[in-house]
């Protein structure tokens, strides 16, 4: 089981739409051993009952079974923007193509995957999302590696 640091929290509103928010405390953790940072909105209630725990472990599992994806050699928290004009969390994982006979020059780009994806806790859920994440990263290494000429 991967483990985690919250290195900062602070309280704040998340923005689901223009009439709909939610009270969270927004962490900062870093995995182990891979030390990727990365963000996550935690229910503030469930924070404040001191039972944020389970979900930054899950979180953080979560991004260390990515990283143990064959090509892909790193991982970080960023914030883009989606279609309504609203921040969203992602977590932003390089993938690494080298292509053959090369003289170990490497060609990488990133795979921008939602924190609400990185739940691989339901057994059922779970099964799909990681699908999905393994999708998202078998396309960007397909497209490095189609640029590449391999």
């Amino acid at each position: 089981m991967a483990s985690y640091t919250l290195l900062a929290s602070s309280t704040t509103v998340q923005v689901l739409s223009s009439t709909v928010v939610n009270p969270v405390e927004y962490c900062t953790i870093e995995t182990s051993p891979s030390g990727v940072v990365a963000n996550i909105p935690v229910q503030k209630d469930v924070f404040d009952a001191g039972q944020a725990g389970t979900e930054l472990t899950n979180f953080a599992d979560a991004i260390e079974q990515v990283m143990t994806f064959a090509h892909v050699v790193a991982g970080a928290g960023v914030q883009v923007l989606d279609d309504s004009g609203l921040l969203t969390d992602q977590v932003s994982f390089t993938v690494q193509y080298v292509p053959s006979g090369s003289t170990g020059t490497s060609i990488t780009a990133t795979a921008l995957i939602p924190v609400a994806e990185l739940n691989f806790t339901d057994a059922t859920i779970g099964e799909t999302l990681l699908a999905e994440v393994k999708t998202a990263i078998g396309a960007v290494y397909a497209n490095l590696q189609a640029a590449a000429g391999g």
